[in-house]
C-alpha cells in the first residue's frame, strides 16, 4: 500500500465541503458508518476505509471530481460494482473512492 498522507486526512472536512460544490451532498459518503460497505471489494481479505466515497451521476461530475483531485493531489481509486476478486478497487485511507457502477448511470 502507498504511504498514507496524514496531512490530507486532516483536511477531510475541507475536501468534503469542496466536493459538495461539485456533486450533490447525498452523493458524498464520508462518515465511518457510510464508508464501511466500501472498505473492500470482492477480495475481503484486505480492508481499508476510504477518506470518502463519491457517487457521480454523469461524466461532467466525474471530470470535475478528477480535476479537483488532481489540483489538490488527492489519490483516486475507481470502482465499478466492487465484485472483483483481484483487489483492484481497494480504497485508500487518504484517497477518494470514485464509484462508477451501473447504479450511477455512468456505465
Amino acid at each position: 500500500m502507498p504511504k498514507i498522507d496524514r496531512k490530507l486526512i486532516a483536511k477531510k472536512t475541507n475536501i468534503v465541503q469542496d466536493l459538495k460544490k461539485i456533486i450533490k451532498e447525498d452523493n458524498i459518503l464520508y462518515h465511518e458508518d457510510e464508508t464501511r460497505p466500501f472498505e473492500t471489494d470482492g477480495l475481503s481479505a484486505y480492508k481499508q476505509k476510504p477518506l470518502a466515497v463519491v457517487l457521480p451521476e454523469n461524466t461532467k461530475e466525474v471530470s470535475e471530481i478528477l480535476t479537483y483531485c488532481n489540483q489538490e493531489r488527492i489519490k483516486v481509486v475507481p470502482r465499478g460494482a466492487g465484485t472483483g476478486l483481484s483487489g483492484g478497487a481497494l480504497p485508500l485511507e487518504d484517497g477518494l473512492l470514485l464509484c462508477l457502477g451501473k447504479f450511477n448511470k455512468i456505465i
